[in-house]
C-alpha cells in the first residue's frame, strides 16, 4: 500500500467517525415523556448483525430457527443450520438503557417470539414484554405492568404460558400467551431472578440470586 492509499484510508476513517458521532448526537437528543412511548424515528446503522452484547438465545423445538436479543435494542431471527438472517424485530427505544433487550424466548412451534428487558420503564415506569409473529415480524401483543427489567423468558411446552423472571427482588410473572392475561405471580424473592424454565409436564423452575430454587 503506497502513501496516498494510506492517507485515503485515514481520511475515510476520520469521516466515518464524524458521521457516527452525528448519528449518536441524533440518537441521544430524542425527548421521552412519561407515559408516552417514543414515536420519533431514530437514525441508526443496520449492519445486518448485532452491534451490542447478545444477552439471550432461543430456538424452536425442531431446530429450524434461532432468535437472539441484544443490548443493541433489537432481536434477530435466523434460520438454521445456515445462520441466515430472516428478520429484525424492533420495539420502541430511546436513549440510554431504554430498549435494551435482556431476554428472548421462542415458542416450541417456532411461531411466536417474546422479548423484553429495559422495555418501557423510561416512559411508563413499568416494563413490557413484546410478542411477535416469527414469520412476518408483526407485533402481536404487549404485556405490560412488570415492575422491573425482564431478565429471562420461557414458554411452556404447549406454548400457552409465558414465564418471566425479573430483577430487583421482583420475582416472576406467568402470562397467557393467547390473551395476555396475568395468570400467576410470586414476588417473595430476595434477589434477581435470571432463569425460568418449564419441564415437559408443566412444572416451572425459577432461580434467584437469593440462593434459592423455586
Amino acid at each position: 500500500m503506497d502513501y496516498c492509499e494510506r492517507q485515503g484510508g485515514i481520511v475515510r476513517i476520520f469521516l466515518r467517525s464524524i458521521w457516527l458521532g452525528f448519528i449518536a448526537a441524533l440518537t441521544f437528543s430524542m425527548p421521552v415523556f412519561a407515559g408516552e412511548p417514543p414515536t420519533e424515528p431514530m437514525l441508526r446503522f443496520d449492519l445486518g448483525e448485532h452491534t451490542g452484547v447478545i444477552r439471550r438465545v432461543a430456538v424452536d423445538d425442531e431446530g429450524r430457527f434461532v432468535v437472539t436479543s441484544s443490548d443493541d435494542k433489537t432481536a434477530r431471527v435466523w434460520s438454521l443450520p445456515d445462520g441466515r438472517l430472516l428478520s429484525t424485530l424492533r420495539i420502541p427505544i430511546s436513549s440510554g438503557n431504554e430498549g435494551k433487550l435482556f431476554s428472548v424466548a421462542m415458542s416450541p412451534d417456532g411461531n411466536t417470539v417474546a422479548t423484553g428487558g429495559w422495555t418501557g420503564y423510561d416512559y411508563e415506569e413499568v416494563n413490557s414484554i413484546f410478542l411477535f409473529d416469527r414469520a412476518s415480524g408483526r407485533l402481536l401483543r404487549r404485556l405490560t405492568g412488570l415492575p422491573q427489567v425482564i431478565n429471562h423468558l420461557a414458554f411452556s411446552a404447549d406454548g400457552r404460558t409465558l414465564a418471566a423472571g425479573m430483577g430487583s427482588k421482583s420475582g416472576i410473572r406467568l402470562f397467557s400467551v393467547s390473551t395476555g392475561r396475568l395468570l400467576a405471580q410470586d414476588g417473595d424473592y430476595g434477589g434477581d431472578s435470571y432463569s425460568v424454565q418449564f419441564s415437559r409436564d408443566g412444572h416451572l423452575l425459577a432461580s434467584s440470586y437469593d440462593g434459592y430454587l423455586r
